[in-house]
């Protein structure tokens, strides 16, 4: 019985811990662009999106399992399994920030669910980067960069939005994943685990400098 509690415990631990980092990031976009206000339908400043939290299963896979890595580069399609098409379309760098600080990078795809089943999708859980061999999660969770992109997009006129969704089974779905990177790298990887929490198989793109769309139209 007790460990049944913990186990559950644990599950609802990820389910808020992934609400709250939701939460502050589109709370923070809010305050830092002043979108909160509903009532400016004119203004060309975003709107947060909706807090999506994946399905966390009762028996998570360890992270210290090791799986399979698919490697891609942008504009490339690669099929995870019979299960998931993705391609990285373009990278749009916006260079209306402080570069000599950080880089705001959009990594715009499309996700192709070919199974019979639905899956989460979620900028949050589902994305990392590495960078120079060092993988964290906390470029794709930065407000400064989810705030710039927003920007961006708004600016252009378009509805793509950040992966924050479940995909249907047969549904193709456009978004992007904002990444805060350093001024300079040597590598900069994509990796996108499509089943979160049940297989550490990833989806690892290469980002090639020399490939990114710059936009520059004093956003920020």
């Amino acid at each position: 019985m007790r460990f049944f509690r913990r186990r559950q415990y644990m599950k609802s631990f990820r389910q808020i811990a992934a609400l709250m980092a939701a939460a502050v990031i589109c709370c923070s976009a809010a305050a830092l662009t002043g979108c909160a206000n509903r009532s400016n339908a004119g203004s060309d400043e975003p709107i947060p999106g909706t807090i999506y939290a994946p399905t966390v299963p009762d028996n998570p896979i360890s992270d210290d399992e090791p799986g399979k890595e698919l490697d891609a580069a942008i504009g490339e399609t690669v099929n995870y399994d019979n299960k998931v098409d993705v391609t990285v379309d373009q990278v749009i760098e916006i260079d209306d920030v402080n570069k000599q600080v950080y880089r705001v990078l959009c990594a715009e795809m499309t996700i192709t669910n070919k199974s019979d089943q639905p899956i989460d999708c979620s900028t949050l859980t589902h994305f990392s980067t590495m960078i120079d061999d060092v993988t964290s999660a906390e470029p794709v969770r930065d407000v400064q960069a989810a705030v710039a992109a927003r920007k961006y997009y708004t600016k252009i006129s378009s509805d793509l939005e950040s992966f924050n969704q479940k995909i249907e089974a047969g549904q193709t779905v456009k978004g992007y994943v904002y990444i805060y990177a350093p001024t300079a790298w040597k590598e900069l990887k994509l990796v996108y685990t499509p089943y979160k929490y049940y297989s550490n198989d990833t989806v690892v793109v290469t980002l090639e400098e020399g490939k990114f769309v710059h936009y520059s139209d004093s956003i920020g």
